[in-house]
């Protein structure tokens, strides 16, 4: 058995290995650790396990070790035919037997492997409802920018500019194109609106966005025909401005939005403070000494909500920029209960003075808050410094730059820094969390060099979830979803886009007061429905008898069709339906 990746990897796959056989810490191996170790991983041997290796082997045909999705929607549909006889809690739908293969399939498109079968049963033993029926502690990940504050120092953006950005990729048309090659079509010349309701999601097939059309008229230049780095960069950020200025303008008067002007008035309006609080003291005191909100109402809210309903959370802040520190006085104004946009006689304190959790924001503790560091080029080295959202300005500096400095713990590996995540989710309640965008760029702004989220086996006890607005249903982009027990394993789209990842909205969280909330209690039933997915295939293969029978009856022919198609994630409504592109540029 080959360890996967280069040194770095390998080195923090030995650590764990070994730091979860040393049971009782002494830096060695004897026999009872050995032997502790393999009672819990190698679990005592069951039918269930020869079930599912006997199910695994008879749908591999090729034996090449991976199950195709179609043959293995075809199982699932006998199973659930020959299991719901005798007892009708295990039938199994069509739409569930293909959510089960999503659930099983890291890849995305149904290829699924015999170790992550098995990890699925494992993960299905410890997924049996909770008898006590208590919600999981919530662990939120939130972007800032335009997610939760409606602001981009970075382009120097106003409210106008940063609505219009959201209503062009809401809004819904047709693109003219000049007339070209059958292979590769003309440029784009005009934008029409089709769709008079704006909408995050596409409402008819075939429509596509203003926002898409901006993009398409301006690509970004061919890099090859570039030998000065300047050069190019001068020219990309050419670019980005040309598409600024045209979402920036789109509901001019004679512009392709111009029928939006009042969404944006609108927008606008619910972005500003209320008059009667503009400029007073305690909206100073709270940092709000413009006109505008700056945390969205939405995402306040929700804290209170959470507060009221006495849910326990662990709040997280994630940005690539350096505006944390200015969210500090309007969080602890809510947290305090003199948050300005809130009565006096509607209090809600999240200040610990009440004797339960305090969510003020600490930047003078060591798990008050951190920035993670990052380098692709170099074994994917992922990295968390503690006690300090300050980092080098480029990979080449690396951990040094924080070497020696006062008040600053590094973690160093994957294996480490998802330790110490997992105990910042379960201990602290407000962290905030600077990431590394040298090295999301150095991975060509893929989810690969994106924000670190880890996960690892699903907890009933804990449900994590991150917001931000460039995710999609297509592809995670600036979010890294990390298999922590399968390093360097990532997770698909179809396995948590819903359930642990959130493309954040801000054309429904400006002008809903309950979005943040709706989300949560969206992505609580998606979580409980795949738990009970994972526990009635567990059920269902666990089942020896059954299983050996349904096979047995065709061990020399090949499965027989059910007559129901496997939908890949990629053709999912969720996909197909999909914005294109996302609602703000990347920085």
């Amino acid at each position: 058995m080959s360890l996967p990746g280069i040194n770095t990897q390998i080195e923090d796959v030995v650590a764990r290995i070994f730091e979860e056989i040393d049971h009782n810490g002494d830096s060695e191996i004897c026999w009872n650790d050995f032997q502790k170790w393999l009672l819990r991983w190698n679990v005592p041997h069951d039918d269930s396990e020869d079930a599912a290796r006997s199910l695994f082997t008879f749908l591999d045909r090729d034996g090449s070790g991976r199950i195709d999705a179609q043959e293995m929607m075809d199982a699932l549909m006998l199973l659930s035919e020959f299991e719901s006889k005798l007892d009708g809690s295990l039938s199994v739908t069509h739409a569930e037997a293909g959510q089960i293969i999503r659930d099983l399939d890291p890849d995305g498109e149904g290829g699924i492997d015999y170790h992550t079968f098995l990890e699925v049963l494992h993960a299905a033993r410890s997924g049996k409802p909770d008898s006590s029926n208590r919600p999981p502690h919530l662990v939120l990940n939130f972007d800032v920018n335009n997610t939760v504050v409606m602001l981009d120092s970075a382009t120097g953006a106003d409210s106008k500019g940063l609505i219009s950005m959201v209503l062009s990729n809401s809004a819904w048309g047709v693109i003219d194109f000049e007339e070209g090659k059958p292979e590769k079509p003309g440029k784009p010349t005009q934008w029409s609106v089709k769709a008079p309701e704006l909408s995050p999601t596409c409402p008819e097939t075939g429509l596509r966005t203003y926002s898409e059309f901006v993009v398409l008229q301006n690509p970004f230049p061919d890099s090859a025909a570039f030998t000065d780095k300047a050069e190019l960069r001068a020219a990309v950020e050419g670019v980005k401005a040309s598409r600024r200025k045209a979402l920036w303008s789109f509901t001019d008067p004679g512009m392709p939005g111009e029928a939006f002007q009042q969404d944006l008035a609108k927008m606008q309006e619910q972005l500003l403070l209320p008059e009667e609080v503009r400029g007073t003291q305690p909206a100073k005191d709270a940092g709000l000494g413009g006109q505008s909100v700056q945390l969205l109402p939405s995402f306040l809210h929700l804290l209170r909500e959470l507060k009221r309903k006495g849910r326990s959370f662990t709040l997280i802040f994630r940005t690539f920029g350096q505006d944390l520190p200015q969210l500090r006085q309007e969080v602890e104004a809510l947290c305090e209960g003199w948050h300005p946009l809130f009565q006096k006689e509607d209090v809600v304190v999240l200040d610990g003075s009440d004797g339960q959790a305090d969510y003020r924001m600490s930047f003078d503790t060591t798990n008050g808050c951190g920035t993670f560091f990052r380098n692709p080029l170099e074994g994917d080295l992922i990295a968390l410094a503690m006690g300090t959202v300050q980092q080098p300005k480029k990979l080449e500096e690396g951990l040094e730059f924080w070497k020696d400095k006062e008040g600053v713990q590094m973690f160093e590996g994957v294996h480490q820094v998802f330790k110490h995540y997992t105990e910042l989710s379960s201990k602290c309640c407000t962290v905030a969390l600077r990431d590394f965008y040298p090295g999301w760029a150095a991975a060509n702004s893929t989810s690969a060099g994106g924000k670190p989220f880890f996960l690892g086996r699903l907890d009933p006890a804990q449900h994590c979830i991150f917001f931000d607005d460039h995710i999609s249903p297509l592809d995670p982009k600036i979010v890294d979803p990390i298999d922590a027990h399968l390093w360097p394993r990532r997770f698909s789209s179809g396995q948590v886009y819903g359930v642990h990842l959130v493309q954040a909205q801000p054309l429904l969280s400006i002008r809903d007061r309950n979005y943040f909330v709706k989300c949560i209690e969206d992505c609580e039933t998606a979580r409980a429905a795949k738990l009970e997915r994972w526990h009635k295939l567990k059920r269902m293969v666990g089942d020896l008898d059954g299983v050996r029978k349904v096979l047995a009856g065709f061990i020399y022919t090949s499965v027989p069709s059910q007559k129901v198609v496997f939908r890949p994630w990629s053709s999912s409504r969720d996909v197909v339906r999909a914005q294109r592109v996302p609602t703000f540029e990347d920085v």
